[in-house]
């Protein structure tokens, strides 16, 4: 069955002056959709997801640093990382994105 998810309506409330604010957009067995605000000065210190997770960039700008450099997330970047692939997320402006976990290919 079909899921409608408004990324925009989430996209377009207030970003957080200080600290990470994350809303689960959908989770069941297959995907979890998670939107994420970052205020400057915070980070996602270096952590491994056991799934497979895409990385989509929505606004500002930042750096995922992972094993392989740093690489600058902008507006409309993607990027994919392999399960348990060490990652950190580092804004250097209000930075919004979307993770979606990849849980079973079914």
């Amino acid at each position: 069955m079909a899921t409608p998810i408004n990324i925009e309506e989430a996209r377009l409330q207030p970003m957080p002056e200080r600290g990470i604010l994350s809303q689960t957009l959908l989770k069941n067995e297959y995907t979890s959709l998670v939107h994420m605000k970052l205020a400057p000065g915070e980070e996602l210190s270096e952590h491994t997801s056991k799934y497979p997770v895409w990385i989509h960039t929505l606004e500002g700008e930042g750096t995922l640093e992972t094993p392989g450099g740093k690489l600058p997330m902008q507006q409309g970047n993607w990027f994919y990382l392999e399960p348990s692939e060490v990652h950190a997320v580092h804004p250097k402006t209000h930075l919004q994105f979307v993770l979606i976990l990849m849980k079973n290919a079914g």
